[in-house]
């Protein structure tokens, strides 16, 4: 089969590797449907400076597909189901698991404790235990409105229930790319009042007044976080940071009141160094990093908000591709930074 890789070189392309053999709670899926993500081209730009043994391996952790072959062990899956795989794969035994914590090991596509799996931008992909790591697409989902729920939607919506969104509580998501404007949408959903999607890009607001922002702010404006203080007649009750860097954050605590609650989505891969101002964090405003629980359980359960109309993910998708050939295309879309692109989708 053919994979995806970055060379030794930082340069992208196709290469030959043996098809996966199945374990017998494992599955094999025919790839359908990708979409590269932020972290695959910040990790492409950065030669996986992080991941050094992700060279030559493939990348990519968004994918729909069609089950091509099970193992024996399988109970809920079979061949030509089509499937969403979670971009993030929880262990389904271990010490974690048994305390209720299967996402505590390092589940992404990186993961150097599970390099078989690799990335998802392979013709054929593996996963090693079928009934907890893929999700049936139900018949009123496409394939296309299941990609956005791998990641996208699953890390939006973590965030959203960490930050414990009370009804009418005001909410500002710092950075709206997709899973800033999952975020707004998820964060309606929990019964939020008032939400400030702050961004700066004309496609990404036009998407957050759908998804049901009240107030669109251009973080370019220097006094935005006053702007946001007037509208709200004070400090915020909770603030997700769904883009930007480490400085975000600081941000994010500017705008929060005390006893409010900033979760943080972004990994700041490359900082190292990570000052937060005293006098914008003080007392009582706690910070929690999180990101996608992933596994079939909740992949399944955004599928159900998609499949009832509480969620159109799809309107995150900004440009279409159809060819593997022309996956390096949408990569370079990220690099190019076109204004506007939110998400592209590659049809195999």
């Amino acid at each position: 089969m053919l994979g995806f890789v970055v060379t030794e070189n930082r340069t992208m392309e196709w290469r030959e590797f043996p098809r996966p053999k199945v374990c017998p709670r494992g599955a094999l899926i025919e790839t359908r449907l990708v979409s590269p993500c932020t972290t695959d081209v910040h990790a492409f730009e950065t030669g996986f400076k992080r991941f050094p043994y992700m060279i030559g391996r493939p990348f990519g952790h968004e994918m729909t597909g069609v089950v091509t072959e099970v193992g024996a062990e399988v109970r809920d899956f079979h061949i030509g189901d089509e499937v969403a795989v979670s971009a993030f794969l929880p262990a389904p035994v271990g010490f974690d698991a048994m305390a209720g914590l299967p996402q505590n090991r390092d589940t992404s596509y990186f993961s150097v404790n599970d390099l078989e799996r690799a990335g998802c931008f392979v013709e054929y992909y593996y996963v090693k235990d079928a009934d907890t790591q893929l999700a049936h697409i139900p018949a009123e989902v496409t394939p296309v409105q299941a990609l956005m729920a791998t990641d996208m939607m699953a890390t939006a919506i973590a965030g959203v229930e960490e930050a414990d969104i009370w009804f009418g509580d005001s909410v500002a998501v710092l950075g709206i790319g997709p899973v800033g404007l999952c975020c707004v949408r998820a964060a309606v959903l929990r019964g939020a009042g008032r939400v400030f999607a702050i961004g700066s890009r004309q496609v990404c607001f036009d998407v957050a007044k759908e998804y049901g922002a009240t107030d669109c702010i251009d973080y370019h404006d220097p006094e935005y976080h006053k702007e946001i203080k007037r509208r709200n007649r004070g400090r915020l009750d909770k603030v997700i940071v769904a883009g930007g860097t480490f400085a975000s954050i600081a941000d994010g605590l500017k705008l929060l009141r005390y006893g409010g609650k900033l979760v943080n989505l972004v990994s700041f891969a490359d900082e190292t160094d990570a000052v937060l101002p005293a006098s914008a964090w003080g007392h009582g405003k706690p910070i929690v990093s999180c990101s996608a629980l992933g596994g079939r359980y909740h992949m399944e359960r955004m599928l159900e908000l998609i499949a009832h109309g509480r969620f159109r993910p799809e309107k995150l998708i900004t440009h279409e591709f159809h060819g593997k050939e022309n996956l390096e295309r949408a990569v370079l879309l990220f690099l190019e930074h076109d204004r506007n692109l939110i998400k592209p989708v590659v049809y195999f």
